[in-house]
């Protein structure tokens, strides 16, 4: 039965099997898997490595010739055969499944590759690997767990990131496994002594400060949350920034909660903006888009003496809270 990601490891400390098999649809903890064989294979003596990307017209003889040269020079070696989508040619499978039968002791085989349909996952050669060795496939990491996957790399760098931290990374690389592991060895460098971060020294440390604290404010409004709002727009005019950007992002949500329209946000934002869109009617956020015209025309300086981050604030506690009771006045920025 295939592995998952982080049960390879344990799986490894076992001893070496003669054949692992990682593939799956997230490229990173392929690669990482990839990186923890090679390892591996390195202190138990396997200090030759071959490498064949398997493509159309590949010649699997070199992997029966290779095989076959081992036994005369007694070297350990690793084989690694990148087979990305594996959907193999007859001659491969054949090569493949001959191999699987008899895997030379002096040989590991590493195949790797991209996300399989179910007709491969269901293929002889796959099942010949699972039987014969290790399989580990990486199925895409569930939107709620990818904080404490952070968490836990985090910890492999040196860093402690608390929970809040690590869903605000979450949020703002979208997801995205490459993009989250890249700001965690950016983190890694930037981080203070101790290696402990808070949400306020993610957005301090990582690269585009003010790109994500744009995103943490919009994230904030749409979830209601006054205090981390403030503590954003607080984050983003300390920087020197005008409320350019934030108003934009604002303005879009705006629209898409007119619209009740989430496509192609990330699965965490779209959770947030359709939450959001129950706290007022449509025409209730319409409503709104002449405040933020309001906003735009401070920050232009044709506001009538209205401060543009004061004006900002204004809209985001007003976006953030629930919709007035009929008759209730809005709360108007201060004038300057």
């Amino acid at each position: 039965m295939p592995l998952k990601p982080e049960q390879l490891p344990a799986a490894l400390a076992r001893g070496l099997a003669p054949v692992y098999l990682l593939a799956g649809e997230e490229p990173l903890l392929v690669a990482d898997a990839a990186t923890a064989v090679r390892s591996a294979a390195r202190a138990a003596g396997y200090d030759e490595r071959v490498v064949h990307e398997v493509e159309r017209g590949f010649d699997w003889s070199l992997l029966r010739g290779e095989a076959a040269s081992l036994s005369l020079f007694a070297q350990r070696r690793l084989i690694e055969l990148r087979v990305g989508s594996g959907k193999l040619a007859e001659d491969g499978i054949a090569a493949l499944c001959d191999y699987l039968a008899a895997p030379p002791p002096d040989v590991l085989l590493l195949l790797t590759g991209d996300g399989f349909d179910k007709r491969t996952r269901d293929s002889a050669w796959f099942a010949a690997c699972d039987r014969v060795g290790v399989v580990m496939y990486a199925w895409p990491l569930e939107v709620a767990a990818l904080p404490r996957w952070l968490v836990a790399r985090a910890r492999g760098l040196g860093l402690i990131l608390d929970e809040p931290a690590a869903a605000l990374l979450a949020d703002l690389t979208e997801g995205n496994l490459l993009a989250a592991a890249q700001e965690l060895d950016k983190l890694a460098l930037l981080a203070p002594p101790g290696g402990a971060l808070d949400r306020d020294g993610v957005l301090q440390a990582v690269g585009d400060s003010t790109r994500y604290a744009t995103r943490d404010l919009a994230d904030a409004v749409l979830a209601g949350d006054r205090q981390r709002l403030t503590r954003a727009l607080a984050h983003l005019k300390d920087s020197g920034e005008t409320p350019i950007l934030a108003l934009w992002q604002l303005t879009q949500d705006l629209q898409r909660l007119i619209d009740g329209n989430s496509f192609g946000q990330p699965p965490r934002r779209r959770e947030l903006i359709e939450r959001a869109a129950r706290r007022r009617p449509p025409a209730a956020w319409q409503g709104l888009l002449a405040q933020a015209a309001q906003v735009d025309r401070a920050n232009k300086g044709v506001g009538g003496g209205v401060e543009p981050w004061q004006a900002l604030t204004a809209l985001a506690l007003r976006m953030a809270g629930p919709a007035r009771a009929a008759g209730q006045s809005p709360a108007h920025p201060q004038r300057s």
